[in-house]
């Protein structure tokens, strides 16, 4: 009798060890709703992070560029490379910049860091660095990196402002972003001065 029923009761609880067809729906509505609230936030982190990123790889090489011109005592000629807007193709690698530096430039620009589709750069001028490493220009230099979604996604807009003479790097958030557009330039030159220090907050 007693074997009878543990058999009925092992029985029952095996039966009753999965989710109903309600229960499953219900976990798997859950679970989309939750995927959808947490996936714009996580893309923006992901656009955020490769905005920093691109920034801190182009401040290092700012001063490896400096320190190549001092150790080879020449002249560094750094102009920004004009890259239309989504035409960086996927199997190859493009430098945002140019850097003319004596017998050392091909060593120089294989250090550039790469640029993508993703992001956009813009540069109030070109500048010279000299022998001494220092920045021979009549004003700072203004750099600004922003996502490709600024318009629609992460807010986010670095910027970079170039001591001159000194070649002291600060970096800091642009707070003007009235003169983005859809499809901005992968890669540009300021054309209409809108790039000032009084701009860029350091942070």
């Amino acid at each position: 009798m007693k074997s009878n029923l543990r058999r009925k009761n092992l029985y029952f609880k095996l039966n009753n060890l999965g989710f109903s067809l309600v229960e499953l729906i219900i976990v798997v509505g859950m679970m989309s709703t939750l995927s959808g609230l947490m996936l714009p936030s996580f893309l923006n982190w992901i656009r955020t992070e490769k905005v920093n990123a691109y920034t801190r790889e182009l401040r290092e090489y700012f001063r490896v560029v400096r320190l190549e011109a001092r150790r080879w005592g020449t002249n560094c000629q750094v102009s920004i490379n004009s890259i239309d807007h989504n035409s960086v193709k996927n199997d190859k690698e493009y430098q945002g910049y140019s850097i003319t530096c004596g017998e050392s430039s091909s060593k120089i620009k294989a250090l550039a860091p790469s640029i993508n589709n993703s992001i956009f750069q813009v540069m109030n001028q070109d500048f010279l660095i000299t022998p001494n490493g220092r920045i021979s220009s009549d004003k700072e230099i203004i750099i600004v990196i922003g996502s490709k979604y600024h318009m629609s996604g992460s807010k986010i807009l670095n910027c970079l402002i170039i001591k001159s003479p000194t070649g002291h790097i600060v970096k800091g958030k642009f707070i003007e972003n009235n003169w983005i557009i859809n499809k901005m330039k992968v890669s540009s030159l300021d054309q209409n001065n809108i790039l000032s220090p009084e701009k860029c907050m350091s942070s």
